[in-house]
């Protein structure tokens, strides 16, 4: 098994000192256990904000992904 390394940070939005289980990657923000779940709760979809995947084809036709045996 791997070993548990963790890896000394410093939070990219409240500069207080952490510790995460991973190497982070340079370049990318890396948040603290606080900031980390602030980040992720406003992330989440809210109402009246559009949808970000793409639409899904109504028409069973459309959407080959989905045949089976009876595609043509």
């Amino acid at each position: 098994m791997s070993e548990n390394t963790q890896t000394v940070i410093k939070c990219t939005d409240c500069g207080k000192t952490a510790t995460v289980p991973f190497k982070p990657t340079a370049g990318k923000p890396v948040y603290c256990r606080e900031c980390l779940s602030k980040h992720r709760s406003s992330t989440r979809r809210e109402p009246g904000r559009p949808e970000t995947r793409a639409p899904q084809p109504a028409n069973g036709d459309q959407a080959w992904s989905r045949r089976r045996e009876n595609w043509r």
